[in-house]
């Protein structure tokens, strides 16, 4: 499997409307395990065709659309923050995000969420790599429970 790295220039090259900085101050950063790139390099595929009829249509400002920011896990799931975006890439964000709830972020298999034993930290993992790094699966309700005692 390749470094996110090379999955990031890989990326660029693939969707460059996606990547095109527009000289803002944020420097892009990817902040996830491999296991999500499919779903990843998905969303990538419906924002790219998205922008390009956009730029067909001359709709598409050159100077300060669209632009991605940030990849990252977070609370278990994928957060991709973005500026410029529309409604339709909203739309094909959250479908991407919800995706990452279901799918082990190291693998790619299928997954849940997961606890840190003890800890309060989520991860999206299948039960093989929740077991190799010491999680148990996560109980929303007694989370709940917890906190309104």
């Amino acid at each position: 499997m390749k470094d996110q790295n090379s999955t990031y220039e890989d990326w660029k090259k693939r969707f460059p409307l996606c990547f095109e900085r527009k000289g803002g101050w944020m420097a892009f950063s990817l902040e996830y395990n491999a296991g999500w790139n499919g779903i990843v390099e998905e969303l990538l595929g419906k924002i790219e065709g998205h922008l390009a009829e956009k730029q067909a249509l001359g709709l598409l400002d050159p100077d300060c659309g669209f632009q991605i920011n940030q990849i990252k896990e977070k609370f278990g799931t994928m957060r991709f923050y973005v500026s410029g975006a529309d409604d339709t890439i909203f739309g094909f964000i959250d479908e991407a995000e919800r995706k990452t709830a279901n799918t082990c972020e190291m693998c790619g298999n299928s997954g849940a969420l997961y606890t840190k034993r003890g800890k309060f930290w989520l991860r999206t993992f299948c039960a093989a790599h929740a077991e190799e790094y010491d999680y148990e699966p996560y109980n929303s309700e007694a989370a709940n429970e917890d906190t309104n005692d």
